[in-house]
């Protein structure tokens, strides 16, 4: 069924094969979206693991003074290693602080302060024959460790 015609006429030639470069724009985004998570991942689990590791820090300085201690000896320990921390990141005049004003430097530090834990910090430690149940001092530690956190000690 081919006529003379039909077999004068001239094929299509073939298109050029298609190269790889460029690449199509999606493919550059991919590109460049895969740099950066490259990029990002190591520096946000290095931080991560810096918090994780000041998270363990903090509670470290809270959870081992010994709970056998007396009130009076309990408290003291707490306050010696708060302090502690406070002169090693460099805050000098917060270690000379006692009573009220020991509370009120706590309180000042981060949001929602619960001034009538924190109390037995300032007062409880020079006042004979101080009483905390075990319920208080867990409330203690737990403020602490909020305070604690907060502040980055």
């Amino acid at each position: 069924m081919s006529s003379p015609l039909q077999d004068a006429l001239l094929q299509p030639a073939a298109p050029p094969p298609v190269t790889w470069w460029p690449p199509a724009p999606g493919w550059i985004a991919l590109a460049v979206v895969l740099t950066l998570l490259l990029l990002a991942v190591p520096v946000l689990w290095l931080t991560l693991r810096r918090r994780q590791r000041r998270r363990m820090r903090a509670q470290r300085i809270i959870w081992e003074i010994p709970d056998q201690l007396s009130d009076q000896a309990w408290l003291a320990a707490l306050n010696t290693q708060l302090k502690r921390q406070l002169k090693s990141r460099g805050d000098e005049d917060a270690t000379r602080l006692y009573g009220a004003a020991w509370v009120d430097y706590l309180c000042q530090r981060y949001p929602q302060p619960r001034a009538d834990i924190l109390q037995p910090l300032g007062g409880g430690l020079y006042q004979p024959g101080v009483a905390m149940s075990s319920t208080d001092r867990l409330a203690l530690q737990r403020e602490l460790l909020r305070w604690i956190r907060y502040n980055h000690v």
